[in-house]
């Protein structure tokens, strides 16, 4: 039988453990995704100088 510290003790070195189980998947995975791919867009786009607005224009 344990004493009530000792059994406390022994609790939070198992919390401790999973914890750092936990930080080291973390690390492991970081970066956790790959970038955002990045597509161009198939229309122009352009400012007006009139209003300062981007203007998404019409494919030929």
């Amino acid at each position: 039988m344990q004493i009530p510290h000792e059994a406390e003790d022994a609790a939070r070195q198992r919390v401790d453990h999973l914890e750092a189980l936990i930080d080291e998947a973390g690390a492991e995975s970081f970066p956790a995704s790959d970038p955002p791919a990045v597509h161009p867009e198939s229309r122009p786009v352009t400012t007006s100088a009139a209003t300062g607005l981007e203007q998404v224009g019409t494919p030929s």
